[in-house]
Formats: C-alpha cells, structure tokens, sequence
C-alpha cells in the first residue's frame, strides 16, 4: 500500500514538473524569437512540441506548431512554416480550440501565403479568420 502511494506521488511530481519544464520551453522559445535568434527559438519550440506530445497536452502540442510556424516564417521558409501552421489548425479544430484557430488564420499561414504571393489562398485564410471572428462575438 505504501509503495503505491509513493509510486503514484511520484507519477504526480514528474506530471507537475514535466508541465513546468513544457512551459519553460515555450517561453525561452518565445523570448529567443523576440531576439531574432529563429534558430535558438526552433530548438526551444521543438522541446516544447516533444514534451506537450509526452505529456498529451494537445493545446500546447498545437501552440508549439504555430510557434515553429512562426519561427520558421521568420527565416523566410514558408514551406515549413505552411506545414506546421496547418498542424496546429488540425489539432486546434480538433480540440475546439477557437483562439488557436483564429491566431493560425491571423499570424500562420496567412501571411506565409501572401509572401508567397498566393493572395487567393491569404484570402481564403481572411475569410476563415473572419468566421471565426463572428462565431466568437
């Protein structure tokens, strides 16, 4: 009896860390792309990405998709930031969770699209971000 209750204490202290170590993560990744340093940003975001996946947090699992979208939007490889920003639009419809949505149409791919002058498609992601925009008054 004792020993299950050490063993599921500790299961609780690596989950309680683990969510704190998660959250370090997106913050130096957040704080490095501030500095314009893309490449330290990627390494943080991805350390982010591999623990929300450990963890099964989908939310932040989705945030650090947009984060390495960003990232990697900063450097100007729009491919990549394409392909995660659609990432983190499938786990954020997945999950309901409207602000990434909209955050996705806002800052992600919107803007990959019109850098790459594919204006039909950056409309597209206007208007998404517009319904989404009414849904929420």
């Amino acid at each position: 009896m004792r020993t299950r209750r050490r063993r599921r204490g500790f299961a609780s202290l690596l989950t309680y860390h683990g969510a704190h170590a998660h959250a370090f993560a997106h913050t130096l990744g957040n704080a490095y792309a501030s500095l314009g340093d893309c490449t330290k940003a990627i390494e943080y975001h991805k350390q982010h990405l591999t623990m929300a996946k450990e963890l099964g947090n989908r939310v932040g699992e989705g945030k650090a998709y947009g984060n390495l979208g960003c990232a990697y939007q900063a450097l100007g490889d729009y491919s990549k930031t394409i392909e995660y920003h659609a990432q983190h639009l499938a786990i954020a419809k997945k999950v309901g969770d409207r602000a990434g949505e909209y955050s996705v149409s806002e800052s992600g791919n919107l803007n990959a699209y019109h850098s790459q002058g594919n204006i039909s498609k950056a409309i597209e992601y206007h208007e998404q971000r517009l319904t989404i925009a009414r849904k929420r008054i």
